[in-house]
C-alpha cells in the first residue's frame, strides 16, 4: 500500500472515531442522498419494493443518524414481510427520533404479524409514553395506537409483561 493510500485510511477512521458518517467521510451532500431517497420512495410507491430496499440501505449505509432513512428501510421491509428485519429498522429509527411515533407504531404492527403480542404491546407503550400530545402527528398516531391496543388485547399490557 503506497503512502497516499495509508494517509486516506488513516484520516477516514480519525473521522470514524470522531462521529462522522461515512456520506461525511466520502463528501456526499444531503441533496444527493435526498435524490437517492426520492427514487427510493417512488420505487416504494409503485411497488417496486426490492429495488427500493436497495436504495434504503445504501442511504443508511452513507448516513446511519438519519431516521427517515431508517424509517423507509423499515417500511419497505414491512412491505415485504420482512418483519424481524423491519422491527430492527423500525428500532434504529425510533432510537434516533424518539417522539415520532410513526416507527413504535409500526414495529408494534410487526410484532403483531408474528403473534407476538407482549412486545406489540411494548411498542404502542413506547408510542403513548414519547409521542407528543400536543401535535398533529401525536394526536393521530395516539388514536391508531389505541385502535391497535384494543386489537392487541389488553391481557399484553399487563405489568409483568405476560399475557394471561
Amino acid at each position: 500500500m503506497d503512502k497516499a493510500t495509508e494517509q486516506q485510511i488513516q484520516d477516514a477512521a480519525k473521522k470514524f472515531a470522531g462521529g462522522a458518517t461515512l456520506k461525511e467521510v466520502k463528501g456526499i451532500s444531503n441533496e444527493e442522498l435526498e435524490s437517492v431517497y426520492s427514487l427510493g420512495f417512488s420505487y416504494y410507491r409503485t411497488g417496486k419494493f426490492e429495488d427500493a430496499q436497495k436504495l434504503f440501505e445504501f442511504l443508511v449505509l452513507f448516513d446511519h443518524l438519519n431516521s427517515k432513512y431508517w424509517f423507509a428501510l423499515g417500511a419497505v421491509q414491512q412491505a415485504r414481510k420482512d418483519f424481524q428485519k423491519a422491527i430492527a429498522s423500525y428500532g434504529y429509527a425510533s432510537f434516533l427520533d424518539l417522539e415520532n411515533p410513526k416507527p413504535q407504531f409500526h414495529a408494534a404492527e410487526c410484532f403483531l404479524a408474528l403473534g407476538d403480542k407482549a412486545n406489540a404491546a411494548s411498542a404502542v407503550l413506547a408510542l403513548e409514553q414519547y409521542a407528543p400530545q400536543n401535535t398533529e402527528l401525536g394526536r393521530e398516531y395516539r388514536a391508531k395506537a389505541a385502535a391497535l391496543r384494543a386489537t392487541i388485547g389488553e391481557a399484553a399490557f399487563a405489568e409483568d409483561g405476560e399475557e394471561k
